[in-house]
């Protein structure tokens, strides 16, 4: 019996816990791109088993300062971090690129990401849902597709709330349980049964938990070695021993009155948990009611309701505690998955994770009628998995209910949009127009002007820790930066334009920014019609969080160059460009300055002049205040630029700033 009492998988998970997830998409790439140099380096180098070259990897991390710090074993901190890229199948089992990663790579290296594709996604993205249709889990007793079940559910259910998606889908660990699992979440909507109840009726169907019963039926708990036993630990009974005294103590408590030593023995034990493990402690509070209140009359009645006090017969009680440690100990993996399997999944930009988690509008209908056929799908053999994992398949042969006839699909969507013309030619325009209803409706409700100033502020401040509190980015600060002053600029615009269009930031399904390695573009680029107050022209926000020397290095020549090259692309001398910063440095601004007679060439003519109009975060703070109109600010920006009698060191303070705070 003691052989059956050990761990066993009972939940699926993408990625590693071990390989940080935020800024996923730029990740993947950064690693793509230091694999690559790495194996140019080193050709036909076996990776497994090969410390050398893992160190080297890891070395090669550091020195690109992908990663911060010394590891103590960076051969295995070199194989975390790349473990998930092998199950996405962007690199194999060596660790060589396999086609779909050099495919990424191409795409980041030209900076082309732009999809056409039938979801209307970017072309890493439309790469890595192909990939997530693939993948397949078949480890310790796992037998499963993840993300073909997130579709069926989906399919079913037409979303998941955050605690199905958390506690209940990656349970399904097999066709069986994907069916179980499926109908537990309908119970769990109809308060038929709690996520404890479905934990624990999982327990009950694994051989290794209802052996552990067995064993305490027959032989009880008297010592550290078998708590250790039926914990599953696989650390030892030193790791259990909070654990184990807190078990024997608080029975030894229960054959008396319930007393002050009683919460004394639950709040030590509690400190000890959230030491080690809080999302564990967080469980043991919620399941014992720990609360300020415990000292209450109220709560020593309310306690006893609670299933683990009233069992005065140690095996019983050894039973119930067993199940409630293990219930805790399944809710913190949970949890620990959850994020990692959201982050992998949010890869494709098809699902949208907000206060529920859904399909983005195609996506549903597409795979409304199939996610059954794609969940059926025989699981393959390890060999047979490895060539498919790794191999560049078209879309619609990935499975052969892929390719479906879309004008079926879009029937579909006409059906339940009778006020929107839907056909094979407008559908483009449909999921775009859908997208921009989403945007503004995100940024009505996540990005008011009292919002923004929060968030501009916090740059002002670099108040890092709120900003990346604020929203589940998947980017970096200074990517942040340049969306949020996007937003704003459309809000100046009194929302006029395709913002998503004038944005040249990759959006996720949630419409929130993606950071990728490539770069060298204008990041935005506002495009105006002719109107009363100005003719027709284009403005390029640029915007940057260096300072000192490296906004000098960093940002005179790019900006001028982005500029420049609009002007020539689109033969429009009334284009312009914005620069903000937090700190405007004077050698910056005078640059910019000076750029009013600077002579460049455009298709077959001479031009003269660059407009680069300069604003700091305390100046976009103050325009948001007092809710400047485009133009307004296009009034300011051109009698700025028209000023002949201010040198340039003076000329942002009085023609610029004086100006916007006299608003």
């Amino acid at each position: 019996m003691l052989e059956d009492i050990k761990f066993q998988s009972y939940c699926w998970s993408l990625g590693t816990t071990s390989f940080r997830v935020k800024d996923l998409n730029f990740k993947i790439e950064r690693q793509l791109q230091i694999l690559n140099e790495l194996w140019d380096e080193n050709p036909e180098i076996n990776w497994n088993g090969n410390d050398v070259i893992q160190e080297e990897y890891y070395n090669k991390m550091l020195q690109k300062e992908f990663i911060t710090g010394e590891a103590n074993n960076k051969s295995k901190d070199a194989r975390q971090k790349t473990s998930g890229l092998v199950q996405i199948g962007v690199i194999d089992y060596n660790r060589y690129i396999s086609t779909i990663g050099q495919k990424i790579i191409d795409i980041v290296e030209k900076d082309d990401f732009k999809g056409d594709n039938i979801f209307n996604i970017n072309k890493d993205s439309y790469i890595y849902l192909k990939q997530l249709l693939k993948l397949q889990i078949t480890d310790n007793g796992i037998n499963i597709k993840p993300f073909a079940v997130l579709l069926y559910f989906l399919a079913e259910l037409e979303y998941l709330s955050k605690d199905e998606f958390t506690y209940i889908l990656p349970l399904a660990t097999n066709r069986e349980y994907t069916d179980l699992m499926l109908e537990n979440i309908k119970m769990f909507r109809d308060n038929k049964k709690t996520i404890e109840d479905i934990i624990q009726s999982k327990m009950d169907n694994m051989f290794n938990y209802k052996s552990a019963i067995e064993f305490i039926k027959e032989n009880g708990i008297n010592d550290i070695e078998e708590f250790s036993i039926i914990d599953m630990g696989r650390k030892g009974t030193k790791y259990v021993e909070p654990m184990y005294k807190f078990f024997n103590d608080l029975y030894e408590i229960l054959q008396k009155e319930f007393d002050e030593e009683a919460l004394d023995i639950i709040r030590v034990f509690i400190k000890e948990q959230t030491k080690k493990n809080s999302k564990v402690a967080k469980y043991w509070k919620d399941y014992l009611k720990f609360s300020p209140r415990m000292l209450t009359e109220e709560y020593l009645e309310e306690i006893k309701e609670i299933p683990l006090f009233n069992f005065k017969e140690k095996k019983e009680y050894a039973i119930e505690f067993f199940k409630i440690m293990h219930t805790a100990k399944w809710k913190a993996t949970l949890e620990d998955y959850a994020d990692l399997n959201k982050r992998y999944i949010s890869l494709s930009d098809i699902v949208i994770f907000d206060d529920k988690i859904e399909l983005d509008v195609f996506p549903k209908y597409f795979f409304l009628n199939i996610s059954k056929e794609i969940v059926n799908t025989p699981i393959l053999s390890k060999q047979e998995y490895n060539n498919f994992i790794l191999e560049d398949i078209e879309f619609n042969k990935i499975y052969n209910c892929l390719d479906i006839n879309v004008d079926d699909v879009i029937i579909q969507i006409q059906a339940d949009y009778p006020d929107r013309v839907v056909s094979k030619d407008s559908i483009k325009t449909f999921i775009e127009d859908e997208k921009l209803r989403r945007f503004n409706q995100l940024i009505d409700n996540k990005f008011n002007e009292n919002q923004l100033i929060k968030l501009f502020k916090a740059f002002e401040s670099n108040n890092r820790n709120l900003i990346n509190e604020y929203a589940d980015w998947n980017s970096d600060i200074p990517t942040i930066f340049e969306y949020i002053l996007g937003i704003t600029w459309y809000k100046f615009s009194n929302k006029i334009g395709n913002i998503l269009e004038y944005m040249k930031l990759s959006l996720d399904a949630n419409l929130l920014p993606k950071t990728h390695a490539a770069g060298g573009t204008a990041d935005i680029v506002y495009k105006y019609d002719k109107a009363n107050e100005y003719p027709e022209h284009n403005v390029l926000l640029e915007v940057t969080l260096t300072e000192s020397t490296s906004q000098r290095k960093n940002e005179m020549e790019p900006v001028s160059r982005h500029l420049m090259r609009e002007i020539q692309e689109n033969d429009n001398d009334n284009t312009y460009a914005v620069f903000v910063a937090n700190i405007l440095q004077e050698e910056v601004l005078s640059d910019f300055r000076s750029r009013k007679n600077y002579q460049f060439r455009s298709r077959n003519s001479v031009k003269t002049g660059l407009k680069i109009i300069s604003l700091s975060i305390h100046d976009i703070i103050k325009l948001i205040n007092v809710k400047v109109q485009y133009a307004k600010l296009y009034e300011i920006f051109e009698n700025a630029y028209k000023d002949t009698e201010i040198n340039d060191l003076e000329w942002y303070e009085k023609m610029i700033k004086n100006k916007v705070n006299n608003l």
